[in-house]
């Protein structure tokens, strides 16, 4: 049985769909990205590969131009404005997280098995932290969700833990680190 889940997502603009590490994507939208890179034959990966540092900057040095948007780094204060807006989703739907970092470009978070799906819990997350994010930085927020200016990659990954063994090694990767944490 599903006892909790560590869960990872990137900042916009630094995990693509054809991304050397592998990608949940099936698909990649944006033929200018196409050009730069195949699909995987179109296998999803469960976890990211190890990829040589000069071979995924090359990649990302290609790809990022394909972007609509700049990339996206959190700085400290920003870090804390997710930590403080996961913390209002945690109270308001009574989840439990063991562990989260929160750094510059990624989101490790651990948590229980909630009420709801796994998934809800992050679309909620990642949605809400990224009106507080756009906010913050002055960002107008607009009907057409294809205008907004995306503050997380889209997807996600997702590890089941299934017993408690599991969930203390998770637990302590997570803490390891050295950024923002909420706990």
């Amino acid at each position: 049985m599903i006892i909790a889940f560590h869960i990872t997502w990137t900042t916009y603009g630094h995990w693509f769909p054809n991304d050397p590490r592998g990608s949940w994507s099936s698909e990649v939208w944006e033929p200018r990205l196409a050009t730069v890179r195949g699909l995987d034959n179109g296998q999803r990966v469960m976890g990211p590969r190890p990829v040589a540092k000069p071979e995924l900057q090359e990649f990302l040095d290609s790809a990022r131009p394909t972007l609509r948007f700049k990339t996206i780094n959190l700085g400290p204060p920003e870090r804390r404005l997710v930590a403080d807006t996961f913390g209002e989703i945690t109270s308001a739907i009574d989840l439990t997280i063991r562990a989260c970092a929160i750094l510059t470009n990624h989101v490790h978070i651990v948590f229980e098995r909630p009420r709801t799906s796994f998934e809800r819990v992050v679309n909620r997350l990642k949605g809400r932290s990224s009106q507080t994010i756009r906010t913050s930085r002055g960002i107008p927020g607009t009907i057409d969700r294809r205008e907004r200016v995306p503050i997380w990659s889209q997807g996600y990954w997702c590890r089941y833990i299934d017993n408690e063994g599991y969930l203390a090694r998770a637990i302590r990767y997570v803490e390891r680190h050295k950024d923002a944490r909420l706990r």
